[in-house]
C-alpha cells in the first residue's frame, strides 16, 4: 500500500479536531492508524458505494469532490458534498452494518484515504488514543449532522446558502447547481433567485 506522508495526518486531525482539541496521538498510535488506511482513486462517475451495500468505510477526501445522496421517488437527494479536506461517512450503515439506502460518487477524479470499520474496531479495543481519536471524530459526524438539521429547519433558503457560501465558498464552483439546490434543500430556480440577489 502507499505510504501516507505525516502531512496528511497533521492536515487532517486541524481540518476535523481544530487548533483547540487535543487528540493526544502518539506517533505509534499515528502510524498504527496509517498502516490500516486504505488509498483509492476513483474516476468521476465512478462510485465507492451504491444502494443496497454495506458501509465498510469512514473516508477523507484528499482530492476531488464527493457526493453522497439517496433516492425518494426516484428523485435524487444530495446529503453530503465533501471536497478535499473532508471526511464522509454513511453513519446508520456504517455503525449498524445494514444495507444503506446512500450511493457515494465521484463528481470529480477523486483520491480518498478510507479507514475500514474491522480494522477500526480492532485498533479502538487495542488502542485507548485511537478508541478517544474515532470517538472524537464520531462525536463530530453527529455535530455536524445536527447542525445541518437544524439550519435545515430553523434557517431560511437564503440564509443556507449564504452558509455554504461562507463555509465552502469553492464547493458552490465546482457542483453542479442541480446538486447544491437539492444539498440546501431548494428547487434549481430557487437557487438562481437567490443567486442573482447575493452579492
Amino acid at each position: 500500500m502507499e505510504s501516507l506522508e505525516k502531512v496528511f495526518f497533521y492536515d487532517f486531525l486541524k481540518k476535523v479536531f481544530g487548533d483547540n482539541i487535543d487528540v493526544n496521538l502518539s506517533d505509534e498510535s499515528k502510524e498504527l492508524i496509517k498502516s490500516y488506511t486504505r488509498i483509492i482513486r476513483l474516476n468521476k462517475g465512478e462510485f465507492l458505494q451504491i444502494e443496497g451495500d454495506v458501509s465498510r468505510y469512514w473516508g477523507y477526501v484528499s482530492e476531488g469532490l464527493v457526493r453522497m445522496y439517496y433516492l425518494q421517488h426516484d428523485k435524487e437527494i444530495t446529503e453530503q458534498l465533501a471536497l478535499e479536506g473532508d471526511g464522509f461517512l454513511d453513519y446508520d450503515s456504517f455503525f449498524n452494518q445494514s444495507p444503506s439506502r446512500r450511493f457515494i460518487q465521484m463528481l470529480e477524479p477523486s483520491t480518498l484515504y478510507l479507514f475500514p470499520r474491522l480494522e477500526c474496531e480492532e485498533l479502538c479495543n487495542t488502542n485507548m488514543e485511537i478508541r478517544r481519536f474515532f470517538r472524537l471524530m464520531t462525536e463530530l459526524v453527529l455535530v455536524l449532522k445536527k447542525k445541518r438539521i437544524s439550519d435545515t429547519i430553523f434557517k431560511s433558503a437564503k440564509e443556507r446558502y449564504q452558509i455554504l457560501l461562507n463555509e465552502k465558498p469553492n464547493l458552490v464552483l465546482r457542483v453542479p447547481s442541480i446538486y447544491v439546490a437539492s444539498y440546501l434543500g431548494i428547487t434549481p430556480e430557487t437557487l438562481s433567485r437567490i443567486r442573482s440577489g447575493v452579492k
